[in-house]
């Protein structure tokens, strides 16, 4: 058991030096070095006086317990309990294990109380660790399937190996079943170990697939991301109903990075993005397509709905300026609304609102232009 948890503290430390931003991987590899010296010293138990090597003992394992519980706190954007308390804690359950060794020696009840206090927190870590849906995140269930066992076992244990026709544990009859105790400790401890690189694995995957479907400046959908939700959306044949899509780009655009730098450039497409996501239902989605260019699906709204959205965008944005050091700017945008109707093709419909969007600015911008109906119209190339 040392020579495993050693192994695996020098993983979660090689882990941790290639990757340092998942949440919680710092707290784990703690967890697992603590662990490590827990069994330094229960390898070299007898060197030391019986206090100093149970409070080490004690402290070492609970301290793991509760680092592993704040890590996985961490991991799912859980605020973890103020450290004091955990520092309470484990000094408190540390200090009668010593008062039952030295002051009223009781094996059987150190056993007890480490067991129980063990449990609990191995409990309390697979219930915060289980959130946001096995389908989505199946490694934090699988770490709180193991954790939960884990912690029933050391609820149980006194009553399997205490509390019987054998009368109550004695350190005797713990030499003859601690090679079952080591055993499920070491099963347990190192699948966690395995969960909680699968949490990392998970974790990186999905901080890949943010990269990917949101643009990094605004934060939105990127374009690739917000096609294939409009090819999604389309796939529903004759029978859906038509989707609303407003395609809108940013008036005279090239003047604010020319006037004020790109830095404020970046800053008005922020602004935008705020602005518009107040016109915007839960349901709605906007994605960057490029440059200063956006688009907005409004599933299950009327095309009058969609008009309105667009007219009240194009007002608040007019109302509400970017401010560029001491310098106010008004932002307009020229938006082109349209219907994905069913069983056409998502190109047509976004080639139709590209249109629309260039009569909007041809007649003089900061407008909005409905063009319903297919037409035949060439399409402009970015």
């Amino acid at each position: 058991m040392t020579i495993l948890m050693g192994m695996m503290s020098l993983v979660m430390a090689a882990v941790w030096r290639i990757n340092r931003r998942v949440p919680g991987l710092t707290w784990w590899g703690v967890a697992h070095g603590l662990g490590f010296l827990a069994c330094m010293e229960l390898l070299t138990r007898g060197r030391l006086p019986d206090a100093v090597s149970v409070a080490l003992a004690q402290g070492l394992l609970l301290a793991m317990g509760y680092f592993i519980y704040v890590g996985v706190r961490r991991h799912v954007g859980d605020p973890h309990p103020p450290h004091w308390i955990g520092a309470l804690m484990i000094g408190a359950v540390t200090s009668v294990a010593v008062y039952f060794t030295v002051v009223r020696p009781d094996f059987s009840a150190r056993f007890l109380i480490h067991s129980l206090s063990l449990g609990v927190l191995f409990i309390l870590t697979a219930q915060a660790v289980a959130k946001g849906g096995a389908a989505r995140y199946p490694a934090r269930y699988l770490l709180a399937v193991a954790s939960l066992l884990h912690g029933l076992f050391m609820l149980g244990r006194p009553w399997l190996f205490s509390f019987d026709l054998q009368g109550p544990m004695t350190l005797a009859r713990m030499s003859s079943i601690s090679p079952f105790i080591l055993l499920e400790s070491a099963v347990a401890f190192n699948v966690m170990a395995f969960c909680a690189l699968l949490l990392v694995t998970e974790h990186s995957h999905g901080e890949l697939r943010r990269l990917v479907d949101r643009d990094e400046l605004t934060g939105v959908h990127s374009r690739r991301a917000f096609l294939m939700r409009l090819q999604q959306l389309s796939e529903g044949g004759v029978e859906r109903p038509a989707l609303p899509i407003l395609l809108i780009d940013l008036d005279h655009f090239k003047r604010i990075n020319d006037t004020w730098g790109h830095s404020a450039g970046d800053e008005a497409l922020r602004h935008f993005v705020e602005v518009a996501q107040r016109c915007m239902r839960v349901q709605d989605i906007i994605g960057r397509l490029g440059g200063e260019e956006f688009a907005v699906l409004l599933p299950r709204a009327s095309v009058e709905q969609a008009q309105g959205v667009a007219e009240r965008l194009r007002k608040l944005l007019v109302e509400h300026p970017v401010r560029f050091t001491d310098e106010n700017v008004a932002l307009t945008a020229s938006i082109g609304v349209t219907l994905l109707r069913p069983g056409e093709p998502p190109e047509a419909a976004l080639g139709r609102a590209d249109q629309a969007m260039y009569q909007a600015k041809s007649e003089g911008r900061n407008r909005v232009v409905s063009l319903l109906s297919p037409v035949v119209a060439e399409v402009r190339v970015a």
